[in-house]
Parts: structure tokens; sequence; C-alpha cells
């Protein structure tokens, strides 16, 4: 039975180890996407419509109906992410599993022993704008970084760090306790 564990996160109890749902962030973006998505459409359909009745076959038409057709597949992805989507993270003392689903669907899946994994770390969203990026929560495995948990808040991502400390204690760099990210 699924908990809450802080916000948004759900958890339970797995034997020696935990499950944490993570949903997808939801917020005033969606909207703006789904307009472009509804005025992005009616543009694509018209000028395919055009294109048809005047039998252009002209390079810039095309090209212009590639772009729009993986605008409409990019802006659809994010929009059902962000209504559907869903993180599962799974921690045992052996091994760490992070599962990505779409409307139930999984998209992808990683798994990594817990002797691999090190610098389990938050790292908080920087500025805004173009050069901004979301909340996040990142850890080392192999010669990658890993991340995971994107628009996670800060006070789930202190909840769920903790639990996963409870199972493993990961490993971390000493000069990582030196890294200023408050830029």
């Amino acid at each position: 039975m699924l908990e809450t564990l802080a916000g948004r996160l759900k958890w339970e109890r797995t034997g020696t180890g935990i499950r944490v749902e993570i949903p997808a962030r939801l917020d005033w973006s969606v909207l703006f996407y789904v307009v472009w998505l509804v005025l992005w459409s009616m543009g694509g359909w018209h000028v395919m419509i055009e294109t048809f009745y005047r039998h252009d076959q002209s390079m810039f038409n095309l090209f212009w109906l590639m772009g729009w057709a993986f605008g409409e597949c990019y802006v659809t992805a994010f929009t059902i992410w962000s209504l559907t989507g869903r993180t599962t993270l799974e921690l045992d003392p052996c091994q760490l599993e992070i599962t990505r689903r779409i409307v139930g669907i999984q998209i992808g899946k990683r798994t990594f022993s817990n002797t691999d994994v090190r610098n389990l770390r938050f790292i908080p969203s920087r500025g805004r704008g173009r050069g901004s990026s979301p909340n996040q929560i990142s850890f080392e495995a192999g010669d990658k970084t890993r991340k995971f948990a994107s628009g996670i808040e800060d006070i789930e991502a202190f909840a769920l760090i903790d639990k996963m400390l409870d199972i493993y204690k990961f490993p971390k760099e000493r000069a990582l306790e030196y890294l200023d990210l408050s830029r």
C-alpha cells in the first residue's frame, strides 16, 4: 500500500527495500503547450491542404511540413509526459532501479548495482528562461552522471534521499561538499 512520503511522492516498503512513485511535474506550461499544439495543428493542416490543392511540391512546403510534424510529435510527447508520466524508483540493499512510464507503458528502465552508485545529490533549479534547469536528483554510475526526478520539489527530494540513505549508504566524494551550486 502506497503512503505519502512528501508532497506528491508515494512510497512503500518492499521486503528489505523501498519503492517510490514520482509523478511528472504538472505546471502552467502544459496549458501553454496545449494551446500552442492546437494553433500549430491548424496552421499545419492549412499548409497541407493548400499544398495538396495546388499540387505545389516546393521544397519550402516540404521542409515546413517536416518541421511541423516534428513540432507536433515533440509537444504531444511532452504534454502526455506531463499529464501521465511517472518515474518509479526501486531500491534494495543490492541494486537501484529507475523505471519511467507514460500512460502506464514502460518507456525506459535502468538498473544499477549499489556498489557502482556514488555521489547521490539534489541539484536545485538554476535560473530562469533559456539557461534554466529544473530541480533534479543525480548520481554517478560508472563514468556517467545519471539524473532523475526532474521538477521535484526541495522537500520531496530531501525526503526521498533520506529514505534512500536508510536503505543503502551511497559513498560521496569529499570534494562535493565544497561544490557551490548557488549560481
